[in-house]
């Protein structure tokens, strides 16, 4: 029952935050890519083979709201639990609307807070997005310290947030560790091959683009952080509590 549960309210707030976060790059990050891409064609080979892609238009929408839909379920399935745990550790039960709907929204900006920080702000600070057309480093190599980035993330926050102060330490080491090791840079310029005013006008976007994605992720955690706190408050919570949730159901009966 509870992993039932579970699924469905991660389907249920994956559906709507991957529905905001689709409207939210629509308007802020789509336009820059598309930009991107016209100057992307113009420098490459006419005879460059052309890997498979959606069809620009409904199809292409179609599958990046699928995409963020996934994504945004998956992050569900994992944050709310944490939800859950966490506040259990802190107050000794789940987290509840009995204690108010303040509490949950609180509890879920933080947490979204720190899901934003551990998986777009720290890797992005190494590695910042990139837009179609721009060199970069080898990609295995790039998604090997992103995922090093993403680990040392969350450990460094737990560290800092749940552990003894004489232990904190260690998760400032944990944060500053993928840094130290470098992030794997493409050694000549991004904009290799084009010309000299393509070249300048996409630095220009390239440095817009950056603001867009960080805006668009942050505001789809925050998002997904809020939702998870109040569906585990609404209906996670009644079956990790059962014995608070007949009490209240006999308190008001009565």
């Amino acid at each position: 029952m509870l992993f039932r549960r579970l699924f469905l309210c991660a389907l249920l707030v994956g559906l709507l935050t991957g529905l905001f976060d689709s409207a939210v790059q629509r308007w802020q990050v789509v336009p820059l890519i598309l930009a991107a891409e016209v100057f992307e064609e113009s420098a490459a080979p006419s005879h460059a083979a052309q890997d498979w892609a959606p069809q620009d238009g409904l199809e292409r929408t179609a599958y990046t709201v699928l995409a963020n839909v996934l994504n945004a379920i998956g992050a569900a399935l994992l944050l709310m639990p944490l939800l859950a745990w966490w506040n259990r550790q802190r107050t000794g039960q789940a987290l509840a609307l009995h204690q108010g709907y303040g509490a949950s929204v609180r509890y879920g900006l933080l947490w979204g807070a720190a899901g934003w920080v551990c998986l777009f702000a720290l890797p992005a600070l190494g590695l910042p997005p990139e837009l179609p057309g721009m060199q970069a480093a080898a990609l295995q190599a790039r998604q090997l310290w992103w995922a090093l980035t993403v680990v040392c993330g969350a450990g460094g926050l737990a560290m800092l947030c749940l552990v003894r102060a004489k232990w904190r330490v260690l998760g400032l080491g944990l944060l500053v560790l993928p840094f130290a090791i470098g992030a794997p840079l493409h050694t000549g310029s991004p904009f290799a091959g084009m010309e000299a005013d393509v070249a300048l006008q996409m630095q220009q976007l390239a440095s817009r683009f950056v603001v867009a994605t960080a805006v668009a992720s942050a505001l789809q955690w925050l998002l997904l952080g809020v939702l998870s706190a109040l569906a585990v408050a609404r209906w996670l919570s009644p079956l990790l509590n059962p014995v608070a949730a007949a009490t209240r159901l006999e308190g008001s009966a009565s």
